[in-house]
């Protein structure tokens, strides 16, 4: 049973970590798709929980059956060879835009702590190719760290007592909040952000080809994003603003010193995560993980995502998640309305990391 629990746990890490980014962690994303339109937005937020929920598990198990390598030939198989074609070509220039956003966030966070923009984006690059450098397990080891921080930062954001270490309270719910696109907006929001994990999950029955862990491990890292998401919308409604590259980040400006730090740490941890998540996706289209050329190619991808980046993070996140949310919606009918397709060749052979001996 506590082996169950675990393994089920890993693939709810893994997907949390996944879809969490830039944008969900520093406020950004909340606003722009739910916190902007006050109650209607929550409504949003729990639409999107359950389609996050059915989905996500639903995407791992047709990887596992088709034997996916890449997203690739998840999209093939899911869309046929000239939509799947077109699918493929839309998603690996979105997943390269979302690594310049992730390595832009990355250096926003060390500039408001003080630093270099540079040393943030710089940093968080070596850092990853690193960690990619041992493959599924490494990201699996990141999101085990982060996801539980960022659980703990939304709590601790959404306690009473957590007013006194800003220098003005939390003003209510402002009656000018946006209305009428919200239900749009839920679902450009839950359309993207699944098919940007669509990368890894077809992938993860290489973690663990446990039917059931894949499928529970999706719920519950479904439901999690969405109890994550409320915790920040909670915040992000009440304050009653979106502003700034790092709204959240910035709702800190008043803790002490060592309270933000902590703070700003699992921010960059949660865009790290994604960072890794998405960079492993892309890395596999080009090429299989198991060659000794990959954190080679890991680092060259990197490298061209710094030039993104500097477009910076806002303007990005802005601009790039709404046109793609629009575009996602296309990629997901396919996977909402087929039925799994059977079983082509079993995958027993792939690695799991929880085998014994």
């Amino acid at each position: 049973m506590v082996k169950k629990i675990a393994r089920t746990a890993v693939i709810a890490a893994v997907y949390t970590g996944t879809v969490i980014g830039a944008g969900f962690a520093s406020g950004q994303e909340i606003w722009h798709f739910f916190s902007q339109y006050g109650p209607a937005g929550t409504w949003g937020l729990f639409l999107s929980t359950l389609f996050l929920a059915f989905l996500g598990p639903k995407a791992m198990e047709w990887g596992k059956r088709i034997g996916a390598s890449s997203y690739h030939d998840f999209l093939y198989n899911l869309a046929g060879k000239w939509l799947g074609r077109v699918g493929d070509l839309v998603l690996t220039v979105f997943l390269l835009f979302l690594l310049g956003i992730m390595l832009a966030g990355s250096g926003a966070v060390v500039v408001q702590l003080g630093g270099k923009w540079e040393w943030g984006c710089w940093g968080t690059a070596g850092l990853a190719v690193l960690v990619l450098s041992r493959r599924l397990e490494g990201i699996r080891g990141v999101n085990l760290v982060v996801i539980p921080l960022l659980f703990g930062a939304g709590i601790i954001l959404n306690l009473d007592v957590n007013r006194a270490f800003l220098s003005l309270p939390l003003p209510e719910v402002p009656a000018g909040h946006v209305t009428g696109a919200w239900l749009a907006a839920a679902f450009q929001y839950s359309a993207y952000n699944l098919v940007l994990a669509l990368p890894v999950l077809v992938t993860l029955y290489r973690l663990d080809d446990n039917s059931a862990a894949l499928r529970w491990g999706g719920i519950l890292g479904g439901f999690s994003l969405g109890i994550l998401a409320f915790l920040f919308h909670r915040i992000m409604m009440n304050a009653g603003s979106g502003a700034g590259e790092l709204p959240l980040f910035f709702l800190t400006r008043e803790w002490s010193g060592w309270w933000r730090f902590g703070y700003a740490l699992v921010l960059w941890g949660e865009l790290f995560s994604t960072l890794t998540a998405h960079g492993y996706g892309l890395a596999t289209r080009i090429g299989p993980a198991e060659s000794p050329w990959f954190p080679l190619r890991v680092a060259c991808l990197l490298l061209f995502a710094m030039a993104i980046g500097r477009i910076g993070f806002g303007r990005l996140i802005t601009n790039i998640y709404p046109l793609f949310g629009g575009i996602s919606f296309f990629l997901l009918l396919p996977l909402c309305l087929r039925p799994l397709p059977q079983k082509q060749r079993k995958s027993s052979g792939k690695t799991n990391f929880f085998q014994v001996g």
